[in-house]
């Protein structure tokens, strides 16, 4: 293996985001708020563990002492751990500090059970990954909800930004979890087995498959005809991605120049850029859509994804009934009703593509695959419907590749 700082795997938008967010005053306030209230928590948290669980010691737990020191020695860390056996019938592991002595780390009976000692390492580096990253440095959730007497100490836009670094954070942890465990399948498999709950092979397991659900994720119509309030439902309140997207950054991180030269494992066939522009893609999945947003942009999106998904439903035959269940499942009922002049919003589109030019791309890009619902809504994308997605997503400046893939990973995988 080669030897190189651990620290260089962490995700790009980790790290530009943990510093940005550790500079807020509203996030200092919050420390510091947290900081006074927890006082002694790391004390009790450590006596309530030992008092209802197993702290394993290398007597008691050889494998598990192996495998940790195995994974310090990997990524440099040299911060004392305990270990402890919390006895659970699920798959589940944390980290835990207090303000001083030592990591806290705990594992569920059934993990430590179940996982072979490649993903046990791959579990345990994850975890000292968070470690590593001083991800522990900005508690999470707490952060972003604690209040004073006047609400809540971070405003409603720092709150955002807070669950998308613990997102990329995440992604973070996996990479130092790979470092570890030394195998992208290894790695994405301990993943498998945690979303699906199987420790044995009833399904074979499909890995690429597996991480291809991100373009029907992508692909998903959302309901906006009722607007959500409450912030439990929706994605970008969630502090972890969504697995298919672990599962496809591990996967392409395990393919970059970068991890096989650490590895000592021959050239890779991405850059270490390459694989953060994936991630950065599909981390925007959880990110609020133009469809839930609002403002002038998200206005102007919605409207464009009207007038485009008219025009592709027209490019073949009549626009259909399926097809506008489809418009009317992304954008509701009142924002897609039947076109009165199809010519007239093919018109408008023109001027709509223009003005989104400057539009994120990531935005640009979730309009393009909403597009393919549209199309697909009756069973069957026509040629006709192809080319006018092809032509809008070019005059977007969104690569072709989008829609083959979104296509690809919308259709029904048991065909």
């Amino acid at each position: 293996m080669a030897d190189l700082d651990a620290r260089g795997v962490q995700a790009r938008r980790d790290r530009a985001l943990r510093e940005e967010l550790a500079a807020d005053r509203g996030v200092k306030k919050a420390r510091e708020k947290f900081e006074h209230r927890a006082s002694g928590y790391g004390f009790r948290h450590r006596r309530s563990l030992l008092a209802e669980a197993i702290r394993l010691n290398k007597r008691m737990a050889p494998a598990v002492s192996e495998a940790l020191a195995d994974c310090r020695a990997a990524l440099g860390v040299d911060t004392p751990v305990e270990v402890y056996l919390v006895p659970k019938p699920v798959y589940a592991a944390f980290l835990s500090r207090g303000r001083s002595g030592p990591l806290i780390l705990g594992l569920s009976s059934r993990l430590l059970e179940e996982f072979t000692p490649a993903e046990l390492r791959f579990v345990l580096g994850h975890e000292l990954g968070h470690a590593l990253f001083d991800h522990l440095g900005i508690p999470m959730p707490v952060t972003a909800t604690i209040e004073d007497i006047g609400g809540t100490l971070v405003s409603r836009p720092v709150q955002l930004r807070l669950f998308v670094w613990c997102r990329a954070a995440e992604v973070s942890a996996d990479r130092a979890g790979l470092l570890c465990a030394g195998d992208p399948e290894v790695a994405a498999t301990a993943f498998f087995k945690m979303s699906s709950g199987l420790s044995r092979p009833v399904i074979k397991t499909d890995l690429e498959a597996f991480a291809s659900q991100v373009e029907s994720l992508a692909s998903a119509p959302s309901a906006a005809h009722e607007v959500r309030d409450d912030d439990d439902t929706l994605d970008c309140f969630s502090t972890h991605p969504y697995t298919p997207v672990r599962v496809r950054a591990l996967l392409a991180f395990g393919r970059s120049q970068d991890f096989r030269a650490r590895r000592g494992a021959g050239p890779g066939d991405l850059t270490l850029d390459e694989v953060e522009h994936i991630v950065e893609r599909d981390l925007a999945l959880m990110e609020p859509s133009y469809l839930e947003d609002r403002g002038d942009e998200a206005d102007r999106m919605r409207r464009a994804l009207y007038c485009a998904g008219v025009a592709v439903a027209a490019a073949h035959q009549d626009v259909s009934e399926a097809e506008l269940s489809a418009l009317r499942a992304l954008l509701g009922p009142k924002q897609a009703r039947p076109p009165e002049d199809v010519a007239a919003v093919k018109a408008e589109l023109e001027g709509l593509l223009a003005a989104l030019a400057t539009a994120p791309l990531a935005r640009r890009a979730q309009l393009v695959q909403h597009l393919t619902v549209i199309a697909g809504a009756d069973g069957h994308v026509a040629d006709e419907e192809h080319a006018e997605m092809s032509r809008i997503a070019s005059a977007l400046g969104v690569p072709d590749q989008v829609i083959e893939q979104t296509l690809a990973g919308a259709a029904a995988p048991m065909d």
